[in-house]
């Protein structure tokens, strides 16, 4: 301010000067412009002096008056250059600034403007500033309705305290996914009453985003399951307290250490470089590892290692994540141990024994060797239960296995079956002797004292016995025959053994005998039908069942309809069995309707019943009891051989069957003729409502064009005829899925169900569900490649059946060495193949390749035990394999339904 003072000082001074000089010059001019004048009158003289005068005065006005001014305006232009500069580039900022730069101004009526807003108004609010300059209540409509009341809320405060507005809120437009704001104003009072805020809004979606996925990622690191972050050299930088629980150590103790404090020994070099190689390929590696604790006890865990990429593609961490399957690992044991072992005696189990059966009896073949199959029941158990109590019956059951085990050899079997029976495999006899010598030795030391809880019991042992390979039966009718001949043992004498005479068996078990017990099982009620449900898989439905005929035996149990129909077919008592089984079905129709169950029952009729004369008679008298909506619900199902058997006189049966209401079928179709155009030929003069393609087909047709030719006949021929066709058989998902893509969709079997009581059948309807995989035809993965996987399962599920059956061959030349390249089979051609690089983003996709290749490892195994002559070894192999096949196959349906469901 003083030098603005200075400078005005000059001002005045030099303006003085110029006043002075100005005077000084004006004057001495004028005094010689008068002198060179002639005399002047007094009103020029008063001219001249106001002309003077002026003279004096016009610098004095110029400085006084004109330049202040000139300035003035010079100064207001420049000013007003400056301002409007100064508003352009604000302008130019505004627009460029992200979010949106604003003005709001609310008024006492509690309407409201935006006087200004930049473009980004219209970005985010999607509403012009020129729609909002006068009436701006658009921007409340597009707020989350759960936001608008706390966001007026907060307008209203900061309007009544001058308080600065900070909001977070959320604008909705339709489905469209929701818009996180940030607010942020300085409110002033106006003249009128009314608030005028000025500041900006921010779009924090993305920022909203990341903050709830940090927070999910931070609430999943500190998950159940314990959780592990390295950096690229597998050093140790973050670990969960899940982490530290599992493994025992604390948090200091891991950070900056490599995760090799772990390692238990447990796995070669070979497992962790097919480890490395998948996470380096394929970004991520999931299975079991063992690792020691801080304790160092040995933990089974389940791993996922997950490589972390930047932007560039460049790994920059790892992640894993630990789950204890110790209890899982346990669980496993039990259930293998149940599935295969007694759990009172340890013995081997039915399951097991039939397992081992199949190799002894194979070995025995190969060698020329003798094998007896024994069955052994105990003569005076209950006694010893009932006199001694169950826990003394239990602990002599266990010495008498104990006793079975110290009498066999290693490589020889003593199982259990249930109650007091046993059974023995006994192999690797030259002469009958032998095993005579060996029998002897059993009944002498069963039949020994035992010291039950200070109590003597004493029992003995009644044991039948058949010798392979006089006795060529298959497994399950060598233990019939041991069974037999024990309880001819047991009603005889007891205390011994008989051996069966397969000349005696063949010449006395006349069919008249068998014929006569079937007679009396009948008229005694102890046959009962089961039912298999049959599946409409494209729906999803049950829409009926086959009714099959078992017989329950007092002594052998449950006999299924192949152990006694052949025997009865060309007998007249099939026609009884047959209108049992129709007499029979009509009640359970009957039955089902009460309780809520609409399905069809069809039963199976023999050609001798349906050319019988009093067939149709018989059938209208069974019917009569019924009423029109069960009978439409009886199917009558006939082999293709015996409706063709006379197509006339079948014709009309089946017509005259459909004019009383009820359905028919054709079973086993293409089997009857040599080709399908004369089944079809033949198939012109019936008139059933269904055909049903024969099991061996089915069976097949995965791995034999030809089958699935025949098939897709079958299935073709049926449509052109509108009949409706059934596959029967099925065992696996992709039969089920082949079937549904060629068109058949109704399909029953072992892979839906099987044949079961109607008392459990009850339960069965009330719990089935449909496998997710059956909708596969049906979606869009119906594509090769999905369908491809399917048939490449089911082939090597076909590969692993043959490399146990090649095992007992003694031609077979399958060396370790073939059975280790996974990369011969077709799975592993599949797996390898680049057209199904697509997959390999699936993160499962990995685990495939890890079973499949210890699927191999473990054949040679067996390979390598099998021919070194280590059964009990190769047994443990068998089983391990088919273990893994079966996890194999499910891994490949659990991975197909995920995709189907995505």
């Amino acid at each position: 301010m003083s030098e603005n003072r200075r400078k005005d000082s000059q001002s005045v001074n030099r303006l003085l000067l110029a006043l002075v000089g100005a005077i000084f010059v004006g004057e001495t001019l004028v005094m010689l412009f008068i002198d060179m004048l002639p005399p002047l009158s007094h009103w020029h003289t008063a001219l001249l002096d106001a002309v003077w005068l002026l003279t004096l005065l016009f610098p004095a006005i110029y400085f006084l008056v004109f330049r202040p001014l000139k300035t003035q305006l010079i100064q207001q232009e420049q000013a007003e250059i400056t301002r409007q500069e100064a508003v352009d580039r604000l302008q130019k900022i505004a627009s460029q600034a992200p979010g949106i730069v604003f003005q709001f101004q609310l008024r006492l009526d509690g309407s409201c403007c935006v006087p200004y807003a930049n473009e980004g108004l219209f970005k985010i609010y999607r509403v012009s500033p020129e729609d909002v300059r006068e009436d701006a209540s658009y921007v409340f409509t597009v707020v989350h309705p759960d936001d608008l009341e706390n966001h007026r809320a907060s307008i209203q405060t900061s309007a009544q305290d001058l308080t600065p507005w900070i909001q977070e809120y959320r604008l909705k437009f339709g489905e469209e996914p929701e818009c996180w704001l940030l607010g942020n104003a300085l409110p002033q009072r106006l003249a009128d009453g009314s608030t005028l805020w000025h500041g900006f809004i921010t779009d924090i979606t993305e920022r909203k985003r990341a903050e709830t996925e940090l927070q999910i990622a931070a609430t999943a690191f500190e998950s159940q399951e314990g959780m592990v972050i390295t950096d690229t050299n597998n050093v140790i930088i973050k670990v969960n307290q899940a982490f530290i629980r599992l493994t025992g150590y604390s948090s200091e103790e891991l950070l900056n250490r490599r995760m090799n404090i772990l390692k238990s020994g447990r796995h070669d070099e070979s497992f962790y470089a097919a480890m490395w190689d998948s996470i380096t390929r394929t970004g991520t590696w999931q299975g079991e590892i063992w690792n020691q604790l801080k304790n160092a006890e040995v933990l089974p865990t389940f791993v996922t290692i997950t490589a972390v990429k930047n932007n560039e593609g460049e790994v920059i961490n790892y992640v894993a994540t630990y789950t204890d399957i110790t209890e899982r690992k346990v669980i496993e044991e039990k259930i293998n141990n149940l599935a295969f072992y007694d759990s009172l005696t340890q013995l081997p189990n039915r399951v097991l024994l039939a397992d081992r059966m199949h190799q002894t009896l194979a070995r025995c073949r190969r060698n020329q060797e003798i094998a007896a199959i024994c069955m052994l029941d105990l003569d005076g158990f209950k006694q010893v239960n009932d006199t001694l109590g169950h826990a003394s019956g239990d602990r002599l059951l266990g010495d008498v296995a104990q006793r079975l085990k110290e009498c066999i050899r290693q490589e020889d079997t003593a199982a259990r079956f249930g109650g007091d029976e046993f059974a023995l495999l006994l192999g690797g006899f030259t002469t009958v002797s032998e095993c005579e010598q060996t029998l002897e030795r059993i009944v002498a030391a069963i039949a020994a004292p035992y010291q039950i809880f200070g109590q003597v019991a004493h029992i003995s042992a009644s044991i039948g016995v058949t010798l392979f390979p006089e006795d060529s039966s298959d497994p399950d009718l060598l233990l019939r025959h041991a069974d037999q001949v024990m309880y001819e043992v047991k009603q005889d004498s007891k205390n011994g053994y008989k051996l069966f005479n397969t000349v005696h068996e063949i010449r006395n078990q006349t069919t008249q005998d068998f014929l006569k017990k079937i007679d009396e099982a009948l008229a005694k009620g102890q046959f009962e039908l089961y039912y298999q449900p049959k599946v409409d898989c494209r729906l999803g439905k049950v829409v009926g069942v086959e009714a099959s005929v078992c017989w329950n035996h007092p002594v052998l149990g449950i006999l299924a309809p192949s152990e006694f129909i052949p025997v009865i077919e060309h007998d007249d008592l099939i026609i009884a069995l047959g209108e049992w089984t129709i007499q029979s079905a009509l009640l359970q129709l009957n039955e089902w309707r009460e309780t809520g169950f609409n399905l069809h029952i069809s039963v199976n009729i023999s050609a001798r019943q349906l050319h019988s004369q009093e067939f149709l008679r018989r059938l209208q008298e069974l019917l009569a009891g019924y009423d029109a909506e069960i009978i439409q619900r009886l199917e009558l199902e006939m082999v293709e051989t015996a409706a063709l058997k006379d197509v006339i006189a079948g014709g009309d049966a089946i017509r005259r069957c459909r004019a009383m209401g009820v359905r028919v079928t054709l079973d086993d179709f293409g089997t009857g003729f040599s080709s399908l155009v004369q089944s079809l030929v033949r198939l012109n003069h019936l008139a059933v409502d269904a055909l049903k393609v024969d099991l061996s087909f089915v069976s097949d047709m995965l791995t034999d064009p030809e089958d699935r030719a025949l098939v897709e006949g079958v299935v073709g021929l049926a449509a052109s005829s509108r009949l409706q066709v059934i596959a029967k058989g099925v065992k696996y998902v992709d039969q089920i899925v082949m079937l549904m893509e060629l068109g058949c969709e109704v399909m029953q079997g072992s892979g839906l169900a099987s044949p079961m009581s109607a008392k459990r059948m009850r339960s069965w309807l009330a719990t089935f569900t449909p496998d997710p995989l059956w909708g596969l035809p049906a979606s869009d993965l119906t594509s090769r490649d999905y369908f491809e996987l399917l048939l490449t399962e089911a082939n090597h599920r076909s590969w692993t059946n043959r490399v146990i059956a090649n095992l007992d061959d003694p031609c077979d030349d399958t060396t370790p060495e073939s059975l280790l390249d996974h990369q011969q089979c077709r799975f592993g051609q599949w797996y390898s193949d680049e057209d199904v690089s697509h997959f390999r983003n699936i993160s499962e996709f990995d685990a495939l390749d890890a079973v499949h290749q210890n699927i191999h490892q473990i054949s040679a195994h067996l390979c390598e035990h099998r021919q070194a002559g280590m059964d009990v070894e190769a047994d443990a192999d068998k089983v391990q394999l088919l273990a893994e096949q079966h996890n194999l196959t499910s891994l490949v349906h659990h991975f197909l339904a995920d995709e189907l469901l995505k």
